[in-house]
């Protein structure tokens, strides 16, 4: 990727077109399973915040970040964020600070901002977004599905679904619960997919002391597991890599490294072998580039974790990690399939791949006739919604 590319919310504005128009839609996606779990949380819906930018000149951009709770990151502050700085795009309010203070403070709201201005800015220039990214490097990704705690057999059957739809890698959650139900679950799920399916496992912090994690990844090795996530809590960085300097299985953090800081730290201490490298937890595609590099410098791996959310969030991932040098695959960006009212078209999985969308910008585009209507529950509403049409790629 090309460092030299100022693709900050700040320098994307910079060479934007005037943008006339701001308006933030709350979205809430439905999961088609409601009894979908992980260890930090179990939620029937998948609350977001959908930006739409238009410029003067007809162009649009559009961004997406999901909620994501058990990182701190809540829809109220986010959206209150947002409101404060989206005046200084439309030129309503001349004072920059609120915008310099979202750029400033990372996380899905910045995330949000960055990914429409990047939309916007690609669109007006004719080219596809990773363009402004870097060297396109492939042509897209192999995917993994992500498997939520069930039992052995359920979760086994699900895999072996996976499997048949075309994915050839899954990613199994683990809690740390009763016995040894966890090494039963991947054992369950390798019987059922065979030897040539890659396998990882994910334990969202559920391990607090790190040797029970290290006597579990001993016994994962026959299975063939490629990586342990998280493993222990993500504020310790001690264990994590203490696990790291011991365990037979590459180890990644994922919420230990929630923002480019975290980022940096684990990199320098070789608190672990690889990170999961999220768009809206490090504040933007940019912030993630920018981790991505980091990592890749440190001799860390470097992976694409869940973007779970609007199909709008993948692509965004999509372009960015055919730009990413080095990248380990699959990368985690196939979720949307299991949600529902997505108001977002243009982006599918084809045989456990995906590729970024053709067309310019992110290539996705917002329904036809779909109203970005606010649901009922949660935060209250500014205004009434207005309808969006899909635009011409």
């Amino acid at each position: 990727m090309a460092a030299d590319r100022d693709t900050s919310p700040l320098g994307l504005l910079a060479a934007a077109p005037p943008v006339v128009d701001a308006a933030v839609h709350r979205v809430v996606l439905r999961k088609s399973d409601p009894a979908w779990r992980f260890a930090l949380a179990a939620n029937p819906e998948s609350p977001g915040l959908l930006l739409r930018l238009s410029a003067g000149d007809g162009t649009t951009g559009i961004g997406f970040a999901s909620e994501v709770r058990h990182l701190g990151h809540d829809l109220g502050p986010m959206r209150a964020a947002l409101g404060r700085a989206l005046p200084v795009l439309t030129g309503a309010d001349r004072d920059p600070r609120p915008l310099a203070a979202l750029d400033t403070a990372g996380g899905p709201a910045r995330a949000v901002l960055q990914m429409a201005l990047l939309d916007l800015v690609a669109r007006h220039r004719g080219v596809p977004a990773h363009a402004l990214l870097g060297e396109r490097l492939r042509d897209g990704v192999e995917l993994t599905r992500i498997l939520a705690l069930k039992s052995p057999e359920e979760m086994a059957a699900i895999a072996k679904g996976h499997a048949a739809e075309g994915y050839r890698h899954a990613k199994i959650k683990l809690d740390h619960g009763d016995g040894d139900l966890d090494h039963r679950r991947v054992a369950a799920i390798r019987d059922a997919v065979g030897p040539g399916f890659g396998l990882t496992v994910d334990a969202n912090q559920s391990y607090r002391d790190p040797a029970d994690a290290l006597a579990l990844a001993e016994r994962l090795v026959p299975l063939g597991v490629l990586l342990f996530e998280q493993p222990v809590p993500a504020r310790d960085l001690t264990g994590l890599r203490w696990l790291t300097e011991r365990s037979p299985i590459p180890i990644e953090a994922d919420e230990a490294a929630d923002s480019p800081e975290r980022v940096r730290r684990i990199a320098e201490s070789g608190a672990a072998h690889g990170v999961s490298i999220k768009i809206p937890k490090l504040g933007g595609v940019d912030r993630a580039a920018a981790a991505a590099r980091l990592c890749a410098a440190a001799g860390l791996r470097v992976r694409l974790g869940a973007h779970v959310g609007s199909r709008l969030l993948n692509a965004a991932a999509v372009h960015l990690a055919v730009t990413v040098d080095g990248l380990e695959q699959p990368a985690e960006l196939a979720e949307f399939a299991r949600l529902e009212g997505d108001p977002v078209a243009g982006v599918e999985v084809v045989g456990g791949t995906l590729a970024p969308p053709e067309g310019p910008g992110l290539g996705a585009w917002l329904r036809d006739d779909t109203l970005l209507a606010e649901p009922p529950a949660g935060p209250p509403v500014d205004s009434p919604a207005d309808p969006l049409k899909k635009e011409t790629p």
